[in-house]
């Protein structure tokens, strides 16, 4: 189909982070942006501390929102919209930037979760109008139809999501695993986008720098959690990632089947309950904070026992703890009795990378406690990833949410590393296309 105003595809973030994608597709009349998360750049300057925006357009300026004048007036939104895939902040973080009045799609699980967390105060969540919407149901903005697909990644409701223009067809593949509890969910999709016969795929490709390091499947994460406790008798911590119910649950019956009672931060147990059929027997939160309203009240609703430091002390061996980066003053309560074993499971911070990595590992040396890393990716592998570009086989694949896009390599399909800012139509990208070969 030849148009006089064809689609354009335009990247704002994710061409060499691992998160902070955004992308819009634009119509002659229409335009859906996905997602909209951000990621700290070390070259970029920043807003923190006394160092304060006036406005949404100080933001702007320094790249820190996407240059899209829709996102941030209510004005002429008839026929504008923005998809979230999943609620990973990498994924969700300018969304409080947003204009009230645009309309917001994503699946209901992850319209769910980012409600919880809202009202547990875990994170800072927009007010805005969350639209969910079922798997698979095609929307319409304007001119433009799309639909989510279910995938398999660490956290509810993630989703890819198939769009469909005048002038071509997208999918975009959000963050997905095969190694997960639902590897099938994930191949499903990638059967899907193949029955779509896509003219253009963007996909993930975080793993591309770590073919070489296997990850466990979560079925063999949990034996590691149980055997990790069992072969402990001092204290156990836990840190996992409270957008990641199913690894918080899991905790909890890792714990008891170590004979430990498992404590929760009562956000991270208020979210993960509204994602089980029935709350794990004998569970408990830690006592002593003054909790958000939401949480409170069903905590007393659930009849879930508080424990507090004290009741550690006594027999310290006899408990699993979540202990979060933001509460590592729990170990000062604690006193004498707080050493331990402390199992990162891909809970906050996220990795060396991050200024407060060092910092943990400061704060457990001084009590005593062993650091020890349990955890798997939310990720697909190198391998992996490359097999679902020649199963779906687009016209061409833009590899992006990575360090490495150049590493993504689909013999005999098309492939651009796209630039941020540029506006690609159909024709551009085919033009630009190559075809790289494994070295």
């Amino acid at each position: 189909m030849i148009l006089d105003k064809p689609t354009h595809i335009t990247l704002f973030g994710g061409t060499r982070t691992i998160g902070g994608t955004i992308c819009r597709v634009q119509t002659a009349s229409a335009a859906l942006v996905f997602d909209m998360g951000h990621v700290v750049r070390p070259s970029s300057p920043m807003f923190s501390g006394a160092l304060v925006p006036r406005s949404n357009a100080d933001l702007r300026a320094i790249g820190f929102l996407p240059d899209i004048p829709e996102l941030y007036t209510n004005e002429h939104h008839a026929d504008f919209a923005i998809c979230i895939s999943h609620n990973h902040l990498d994924h969700t973080a300018l969304l409080p930037y947003m204009a009230n009045e645009i309309s917001l799609f994503s699946t209901k699980d992850t319209c769910k979760i980012l409600k919880l967390i809202a009202d547990a105060h875990i994170e800072h969540q927009p007010s805005l109008e969350l639209i969910g919407v079922e798997p698979h149901a095609w929307q319409q903005v304007g001119d433009l139809q799309f639909q989510f697909v279910p995938v398999d990644h660490d956290t509810p409701g993630a989703a890819a999501i198939l769009i469909s223009a005048p002038d071509l067809r997208i999918v975009y593949s959000g963050d997905l695993r095969f190694h997960g509890w639902r590897p099938e969910v994930s191949r499903a999709f990638v059967d899907q986008a193949r029955a779509f016969q896509p003219d253009v795929l963007l996909i993930e490709g975080t793993r591309a720098a770590d073919e070489a390091r296997p990850q466990v499947s979560e079925q063999e994460l949990v034996r590691l959690l149980a055997e990790a406790m069992q072969s402990e008798v001092r204290m156990v911590y836990f840190n996992a990632y409270p957008r990641h119910p199913e690894r918080v649950l899991a905790f909890a019956r890792v714990s008891r089947e170590a004979h430990r009672v498992p404590v929760f931060d009562a956000r991270t147990l208020y979210v993960a309950a509204h994602f089980a059929e029935r709350l794990p027997e004998d569970v408990a939160v830690w006592a002593g904070e003054e909790l958000p309203e939401a949480v409170d009240r069903w905590l007393a609703t659930a009849g879930v026992r508080r424990i507090g430091p004290e009741d550690i002390r006594e027999a310290p061996g006899a408990y699993a703890a979540e202990l979060n980066y933001d509460r590592l003053w729990r170990l000062i309560d604690l006193g004498p009795q707080a050493g331990g074993l402390y199992i990162h499971s891909n809970g906050a911070p996220l990795g060396p990378f991050d200024p407060a990595w060092d910092n943990l590992q400061r704060w457990l040396a001084y009590f005593g406690v062993t650091f020890r890393s349990i955890g798997t990716s939310g990720h697909a592998a190198l391998d992996e990833i490359v097999q679902a570009v020649q199963t779906i086989q687009p016209r061409v694949y833009l590899p992006i949410h990575s360090f490495y896009p150049e590493r993504v390599i689909a013999p005999g399909v098309l492939r651009v590393l796209p630039e941020e800012g540029v506006a690609y139509t159909l024709s551009d990208l085919l033009a630009a296309g190559s075809l790289p070969e494994q070295s």
